[in-house]
């Protein structure tokens, strides 16, 4: 069968990247080694603890653990019927029938690199827009079934404004 053509009733789950899943590794691995570093000295009586030294290692740990959790645990899953979002603070789901668009937006506000969002919104109040950071490992099935949704942001161009200047 043609992999760009998957049979009817058919899932596909799309994880975070691999690199990214790595990176999250190597900063918990990081974390817990400085940890064990500064524990280690402190009771072998080489360090004296101090506030930066107690602190800093579990916070650090604390994050990436959260990030790393993030990064194995989070997914992505389209189907003939619905589009699925499953992360750290929940499942989101969205029938496909219920999908009136696509919205795509880059959050340049962070100091790190910057990270394009797709978002997948609704025509039913009764179910959340689905919005998902452009970090998973997407296959141009994904990519072709949301370039056919309706570009919300081109049609908000060409949307009539009206005012009420002048109104008054």
């Amino acid at each position: 069968m043609n992999d760009s053509q998957p049979s009817a009733g058919s899932r596909r789950v799309y994880r975070m990247r691999t690199s990214q899943r790595f990176v999250w590794v190597v900063f918990l691995a990081f974390g817990v080694l400085i940890g064990v570093g500064e524990v280690y000295g402190v009771l072998s009586g080489v360090a004296q603890p101090t506030f930066l030294t107690t602190i800093f290692p579990p916070v650090f740990i604390a994050l990436t653990a959260i990030g790393t959790l993030r990064a194995f645990s989070n997914w992505i899953s389209l189907s003939d019927a619905e589009f699925e979002a499953c992360t750290l603070r929940g499942k989101r789901v969205l029938p496909r029938d219920k999908v009136r668009g696509r919205r795509k937006y880059c959050d340049d506000s962070a100091e790190g690199p910057n990270v394009w969002h797709l978002v997948v919104e609704t025509n039913d109040d009764r179910f959340p827009k689905i919005d998902i950071e452009e970090l998973y490992q997407f296959d141009d099935y994904f990519y072709r079934w949301f370039n056919s949704l309706p570009d919300l942001d081109e049609l908000d161009k060409y949307k009539l404004k009206t005012s009420n200047f002048g109104l008054v």
